[in-house]
This record gives structure tokens, C-alpha cells and sequence, in this order.
């Protein structure tokens, strides 16, 4: 009965290592895994846009030599560096805060069930 409950207790825990990963190997990675759908659509939306752009950019510049090529290229891997590091920051932010309200939760239910 205690392995049960230990198994059904895992299942709910968001690990904070495991979505950093995923928050730097995938672009919202760690979003999708921590059950933030919206942000994680609107950072996988702009990290892979600034990606796309920079890759352009410096194909352009390196193509035509055009110095708003270089730059628009550099200003566009900031966006995408800075992105990357928001993500990563909020995965593992929002898994720790999942956590804690849940383990608030269940030591509220079980304070109600031995009140009760």
C-alpha cells in the first residue's frame, strides 16, 4: 500500500533538473513540462523566430557585407541568448513553486482528514 502511495505522490512532483533540460534542449521545453501551455507557445514562438532571424541575418551579412546585416544579426542572438535564459530561469522557478503548493496541499488535506 506504501509503494502505491509513494508511486501516486511521484507522479505529481515537477522536477526542477529535468525541466531545465528541457528548457535548454527545447525551445519551451520546460514550459510544456511544467503544464504552462500559453508561455510556452509564446517563448518557443520568439526563441525560434530570433533564432531563424539571426541565421538569416548572418547569412546576408556574410553574403553581401552589408554592416546592418552584422548588427541586426548580433541584435537578434541577444534576443534569442536572453530569451533562452528567461526560459530556463522560469522552468525551474515554476517547478520548485508546483511543488511547494502541492506538498501545502496535501499537508492541508491531511491535517483535514485527521481533524475529521
Amino acid at each position: 500500500m506504501l509503494i502505491i502511495f509513494l508511486s501516486l505522490d511521484t507522479l505529481n512532483y515537477k522536477s526542477p533538473k529535468k525541466s531545465v533540460l528541457l528548457s535548454t534542449l527545447i525551445p519551451g521545453g520546460g514550459q510544456f513540462y511544467n503544464e504552462k501551455m500559453l508561455k510556452g507557445f509564446i517563448i518557443s514562438s520568439i526563441d525560434i523566430s530570433s533564432f531563424s532571424l539571426f541565421l538569416y541575418n548572418t547569412y546576408k551579412y556574410n553574403t553581401t557585407k552589408q554592416e546592418n546585416y552584422y548588427w541586426s544579426s548580433i541584435s537578434y542572438f541577444i534576443t534569442f541568448f536572453a530569451i533562452k535564459m528567461f526560459s530556463i530561469v522560469d522552468a525551474y522557478i515554476d517547478s520548485k513553486m508546483i511543488n511547494a503548493k502541492r506538498s501545502k496541499e496535501k499537508i492541508e488535506k491531511n491535517i483535514k482528514e485527521t481533524i475529521y
